[in-house]
């Protein structure tokens, strides 16, 4: 029996929270949302998430910072790690990969790629 993963969104953009939410509260997923990094931590530290869909720009503590701290309170922990595709930054992805990020995203997001992620990382328990 496959339970439904807890995901936990951080992201500053309250439309990106909400597209989460709509998409996969329908669909059994418990949802957690964090307007900014230091939220998002504070709600990690109390929930047991499966998965965290992580941005990299926002204000205060920025993706990467969130990233190494979350890891180095669970390193097993699946993060996947977004940003703009329209960001001139795109070494993004390797460094967010030697971070210990699962995989990266661009947005505008593909609804069914985030599915597909969802299901890899639940096929893999």
């Amino acid at each position: 029996m496959n339970e439904k993963p807890k995901i936990l969104i951080i992201d500053d953009e309250q439309g990106i929270r909400d597209l989460f939410c709509l998409l996969l509260q329908p669909m059994g997923y418990q949802v957690l949302t964090a307007k900014d990094g230091i939220e998002g931590v504070e709600v990690f530290k109390k929930e047991k998430v499966d998965i965290v869909f992580l941005d990299v720009h926002m204000p205060g503590l920025q993706g990467p910072a969130v990233l190494k701290i979350i890891k180095q309170m669970k390193p097993e922990q699946i993060v996947i790690i977004f940003s703009s595709s329209s960001d001139p930054n795109f070494v993004f992805e390797s460094e967010a990969k030697n971070l210990g990020a699962y995989t990266c995203l661009y947005k505008p997001f593909d609804i069914d790629g985030i599915l597909n992620i969802i299901n890899e990382v639940q096929n893999r328990k």
